[in-house]
């Protein structure tokens, strides 16, 4: 009785144990069920991961070469304008030279002009006097003002009135042109009406004492006398 109350036990302690290992055996094999569905998903996850990453990598390394060749246009472009800076400040230095050079010339050509046209005008007489050459209708005595045309006669009322003047001015208060009034002053001088101040250009000329006797004597604006247009 008793070896059949151990056999009992054992088997109960056999049943025990193989409802314990069934369970582990399940829960076992549920557990790895579980992580190859993980590792699967997981694999999944890592595959898609990968994916991304090539096409990051990608765009990173076109976005990477891009902006090298960017820097190299840039730092090239940087070259280039600095080259071009170079080459307008160098042009500017040139023509600036080139502007004072010629203005130098002009100062010179100036000066000369001067004085060749000095070395060729006849020297200044004392006022009053009429050198020989110039022996004209004031020499002659008489009316000396009855042949002066209407431009002569407001040129010497000019002059009269209002003291020396350069010819450039007579003209414009003539309104006459740069040539006619060059013939007219010439003509005046030689005939001795104006005296010729040469010492700088432009020339200023003044009446002679001759001529303002003259028309102090006649008592008459010299516009009144005007017979002709010049």
């Amino acid at each position: 009785m008793f070896t059949v109350a151990v056999d009992a036990a054992s088997v109960v302690v056999l049943i025990f144990f193989l409802a314990v290992g069934g369970k582990a055996l399940r829960s076992f094999r549920q557990s790895k069920q579980a992580v190859t569905e993980s590792a699967s998903l997981i694999s999944v996850v890592v595959d898609a991961l990968s994916s991304r990453v090539e096409v990051s990598e990608s765009v990173v390394n076109e976005v990477k070469s891009g902006f090298e060749a960017l820097n190299h246009r840039n730092y090239d472009l940087e070259k280039e304008q600095i080259k071009l800076r170079e080459g307008y400040l160098k042009l500017l230095e040139r023509l600036e030279e080139i502007l004072s050079n010629d203005k130098k010339l002009i100062s010179e050509l100036e000066l000369l002009k001067a004085k060749v046209t000095a070395s060729h005008e006849p020297p200044p007489v004392p006022a009053g006097t009429i050198p020989r050459e110039r022996s004209g209708i004031v020499n002659a005595g008489g009316d000396i003002l009855s042949s002066l045309t209407t431009t002569e006669r407001e040129t010497l009322e000019i002059l009269n009135r209002e003291g020396p003047k350069a010819a450039p001015e007579l003209g414009r208060r003539l309104k006459k042109s740069r040539e006619h009034t060059s013939r007219l002053m010439k003509k005046l001088y030689l005939e001795g009406y104006v005296d010729r101040e040469s010492n700088h250009a432009p020339f200023r000329y003044r009446m002679t004492d001759t001529a303002r006797s003259a028309i102090e004597s006649d008592g008459k604006p010299l516009t009144a006398k005007a017979t002709e247009k010049a």
